[in-house]
């Protein structure tokens, strides 16, 4: 049951960091939009795309392909672990907890791997 719930996940993470690519893009464009028809939630929402794409970047550099898997995950979540936190604060959110941290750089490990 694992196996065929890792297959599928890593399926979708094989799109992933392609479709983010542009999605990064798109969301910074709409920005302006969002500022005047949401206010209310223009903070939050430019907070959380240019954290997204920011930290998408940071783990792509921090992987290193003779890496071992634990080597490049520790390199991930020190990369992207101030990102978080700095656009967290800027949408006036917690800091993530060091569990959620692992958990966003063991994504986007899979993903990265995925789609190479």
């Amino acid at each position: 049951m694992a196996n065929k719930l890792e297959q599928t996940l890593e399926n979708i993470g094989k799109g992933f960091v392609k479709v983010f690519e542009g999605v990064d893009k798109a969301a910074v464009t709409a920005e302006p939009f969002v500022d005047i028809a949401f206010p209310p939630l223009a903070g939050i929402y430019n907070a959380a795309a240019n954290g997204a794409a920011a930290a998408i970047k940071a783990g792509q550099g921090a992987v290193v392909s003779t890496n071992s898997e634990s080597d490049n995950l520790l390199a991930i979540a020190l990369a992207v672990e101030p990102i978080l936190v700095q656009y967290a604060e800027q949408a006036g959110l917690s800091a993530p907890t060091t569990a959620t941290v692992l958990q966003y750089a063991g994504a986007l490990q899979k993903s990265l791997a995925a789609a190479a």
